[in-house]
């Protein structure tokens, strides 16, 4: 059998609409605005995704490939989002249930 071998993977993977919400040490981004952010950017995504959907039905654009990938990037990102609140909801249910 061949030896395939695979090339070290870049250690610095982010998500893109979180890049510029990581903390310094000098400020610290507050945790409600870090979600504000991400909310107000998974928006955007879905308004993007409608507007390239309203384009190919439209006619103005011929290229469903951008439609679809737009679509997919707004669905994923709501996902995550989703998954996010799912956390955060079990997090405050488990502190709500410590004995004070």
């Amino acid at each position: 059998m061949d030896d395939i071998r695979i090339k070290n993977l870049e250690a610095n993977l982010e998500v893109p609409e979180l890049k510029g919400l990581k903390a310094t040490e000098k400020s610290q981004v507050p945790f409600g605005e870090m979600l504000k952010e991400a909310i107000e950017d998974v928006n955007k995504l879905q308004i993007g995704s409608e507007t390239e959907v309203q384009k190919f039905i439209s006619g103005e654009s011929k290229d469903i490939h951008t439609a679809m990938i737009a679509l997919q990037r707004a669905d994923t990102s709501f996902q995550m989002l989703m998954q996010v609140r799912n956390k955060i909801i079990s997090a405050y249910q488990e502190v709500m249930r410590m004995p004070v």
